[in-house]
């Protein structure tokens, strides 16, 4: 049995495996649980059976435990998304598209472009908490593949929404617009109607308080600066009103 503390919430998890120790060692802690969550034998098969690759219990573990801990979390008004978490200047930024898109190779854009003014908090699976109406980002042991990024925390300053394109054109959104993708990318509690809701009321309050940029882009260098300028500064190619 471990304790772990992601998002300034401790949860305690009740584990079978020694992989998901590992996973969470930069996020352990002595403190008192918050609540407890475990990946039961049940849905450790299931998910191993359902997996689009070979995986151990172990692995497994460390995909439903934290599935258990999405169920959760909005009952402290944060949730789990999907995208890709960048600090520039000290504010956090959200990559976000469709499996396959290139969210990654955008990241590492920005990364090859503005060097150590760059950094990752989470390369996957952030979690978003909103704290008296502003919503962070925060890194977790979930972080992708690639295994990028750290255990800290940043004020989201915007999200920005990819696709494929030949050019490298970006505009600002309105949460209307953006509510779409959005949610395709947050976790819904699936278990609690309350926290469903709950969930929904978050994802407004997200979209109403950050810059929303959708882009197209082809990948190349000039990407990333495109995306810089439409998130941080008061111009880009174009906006929705």
């Amino acid at each position: 049995m471990i304790k772990i503390k992601i998002a300034d919430i401790t949860v305690e998890i009740d584990n079978k495996f020694e992989q998901i120790k590992t996973l969470c060692r930069d996020y352990l802690t002595e403190q008192t649980p918050q609540f407890s969550v475990t990946a039961t034998e049940e849905q450790i098969k299931k998910e191993r059976e359902e997996s689009e690759f070979d995986c151990s219990d172990g692995y497994c573990e460390t995909i439903v435990a934290y599935r258990n801990i999405a169920e959760r979390i909005p009952e402290y008004d944060a949730f789990l998304f999907h995208g890709s978490v960048i600090e520039y200047e000290g504010g956090a930024y959200i990559i976000t598209a469709k499996s396959g898109v290139g969210k990654t190779t955008h990241t590492r854009l920005w990364l090859g472009e503005f060097k150590d003014k760059v950094s990752i908090i989470n390369g996957d699976k952030p979690i978003v908490r909103i704290i008296d109406g502003i919503p962070y980002a925060y890194g977790t042991p979930w972080q992708g593949k690639e295994n990028y990024g750290r255990n800290t925390v940043k004020p989201v300053k915007g999200i920005l929404f990819i696709s494929r394109g030949e050019k490298n054109i970006a505009k600002r959104i309105t949460p209307d617009k953006a509510l779409i993708q959005f949610m395709q990318q947050i976790y819904l509690p699936k278990k609690d109607k309350l926290l469903l809701h709950k969930s929904l009321t978050l994802a407004d309050k997200m979209l109403s308080s950050v810059r929303l940029v959708e882009m197209q882009c082809n990948m190349d260098a000039e990407a990333a600066h495109v995306a810089k300028a439409a998130l941080t500064e008061q111009s880009c190619d174009g906006e929705d009103k």
